[in-house]
C-alpha cells in the first residue's frame, strides 16, 4: 500500500493530511498553493520505504535503492 502525505501552511500553522490515493493528494495540493507532498510505500509486515516527493506535473514513479526493483514504479 502506498500512502501520500501533503503538508501546507495555513494561518501560520503547519497542516498535514494523509490520504491513500494519488489523485486525492494532488487535489489537496492544488487547493493549497505552496504545499508539498511525500509518498511512502508500506508493506504488510509493517516495514515502510520513503518513495520521494509528489509532483503535480510529470511522472510520480521513483526507483527505490536497496530493493529488488528493476524499474521505477509506485
Amino acid at each position: 500500500m502506498t500512502i501520500y502525505t501533503v503538508y501546507w501552511k495555513e494561518n501560520d500553522e503547519k497542516q498535514c493530511e494523509t490520504v491513500y490515493s494519488l489523485s486525492e493528494a494532488k487535489k489537496i495540493m492544488k487547493a493549497h498553493p505552496g504545499s508539498t507532498g511525500d509518498k511512502t510505500k508500506v508493506y504488510s509486515n509493517g516495514d515502510w520505504v520513503p518513495c520521494g516527493p509528489i509532483t503535480l506535473k510529470g511522472s510520480n514513479k521513483t526507483f527505490v535503492a536497496n530493493t529488488k526493483m528493476t524499474k521505477s514504479n509506485y
